[in-house]
């Protein structure tokens, strides 16, 4: 608990610490954004055993967001923006099953995770369509349905995404991200389990 609580510190201090630098840079300009968003649907890549209970698709993940434009360029009529972004989120209940050391076991898992990236954005002052790349920090439990629990953290695992924004103001807009999200649910085994975000949200420029 400890480990998580130092990487969404971390993770925080990155995105006052990119506020400031947007401040300090353009006082004039909206190039930093804070944001929040809804799943929609969460799909996860966890195998189901016959006749196990399986819902791979989770129904409580949501994700804050912000991050700094520190360059645009003008591309074919355009304006292509380059950015960094952070993230903070939580992947609810996903029941499947899950590796352990010597065997499979039906369970019910959930994660929590911070990730940083390399963003960029093509579009207009309207509208755009964004891709993203980066590295993320996930930790994630499962409880046995036949009793019993498992948690693992997975550092540096890459994580990208790719979204759309429409602006209703000239600082509000609107948000449709994919986030493919990666974890690890057993400290006893190295397999990685892929989680699919698909979420809808807002974004504030300031």
């Amino acid at each position: 608990m400890l480990t998580f609580k130092r990487a969404v510190s971390t993770t925080l201090a990155i995105a006052a610490s990119i506020g400031a630098m947007a401040f300090a840079a353009n006082a004039q300009a909206a190039d930093s954004y804070l944001g929040a968003a809804w799943g929609v649907r969460t799909t996860s890549d966890l195998n189901c055993a016959v006749g196990a209970v399986c819902e791979r698709a989770s129904k409580s993940t949501g994700k804050i967001f912000g991050g700094y434009n520190f360059a645009s360029t003008p591309y074919n009529g355009f304006t292509l923006t380059q950015g960094i972004e952070g993230m903070l989120y939580q992947i609810g209940d996903t029941k499947g099953t899950f590796h352990t050391a010597s065997t499979l076991k039906n369970g019910t898992g959930k994660s929590t995770g911070a990730g940083i990236f390399y963003k960029v954005d093509l579009g207009n002052e309207t509208f755009g369509v964004t891709g993203k790349i980066g590295t993320s920090y996930a930790r994630s439990n499962v409880d046995f349905t036949a009793g019993g629990k498992d948690s693992e953290k997975a550092w540096f695992m890459p994580a990208i995404g790719l979204g759309m924004r429409y602006n209703l103001t000239k600082e509000v807009a609107l948000t449709a991200d994919w986030d493919r999200l990666p974890s690890k649910f057993s400290g006893t085994n190295s397999a990685k389990t892929i989680n699919n975000v698909f979420s809808v949200g807002v974004a504030y420029k300031f």
